[in-house]
């Protein structure tokens, strides 16, 4: 016999998190009351974003004029919105920064989330790009 059961999730359920349902579960077949039923949480991994504990992590890319300049950028957050996230001028990738408050929320505390930068950098450049790179990268002393 099967049977179908609403089950409420938990806000900020881990990874192999059980909940045990009383009484939920079979009957034994000389008779009495059934036992319980037992669900372990498997959470699923999302695309974009990473758990560690209650906060969350995610990458966003970055070209090299806005590692070099500064930006603004629009960050998606768990709860689907966009908030503006200033990157300064002069960051390198994998730097990381701090939205306060938007992680995970359990058992009244909220995580935050975590935004590491990586660098995109173009495959192809034009001649002219090429040269004006080089020439730029010349007259701050890197070396290519």
């Amino acid at each position: 016999m099967s049977k179908r059961l609403m089950v409420k999730v938990p806000a900020g359920t881990d990874d192999g998190q059980k909940i045990r349902l009383k009484g939920q579960g079979q009957r034994h077949p000389s008779g009495g009351t059934p036992g319980d039923l037992e669900i372990t949480f498997a959470v699923e991994p999302d695309r974009f974003f990473r758990r560690d504990g209650l906060d969350v992590l995610c990458t966003v890319p970055i070209n090299l004029a806005q590692a070099i300049f500064g930006s603004r950028l629009k960050v998606r957050t768990l709860d689907g919105r966009r908030m503006v996230l200033k990157i300064p001028a002069g960051t390198n990738p994998g730097r990381r920064f701090r939205i306060r408050g938007q992680g995970v929320e359990k058992n009244g505390h909220r995580g935050d989330q975590l935004v590491e930068v990586t660098m995109s950098v173009p495959e192809q450049l034009t001649p002219e790009q090429e040269a004006l790179l080089k020439e730029f990268a010349e007259k701050s002393g890197m070396k290519y």
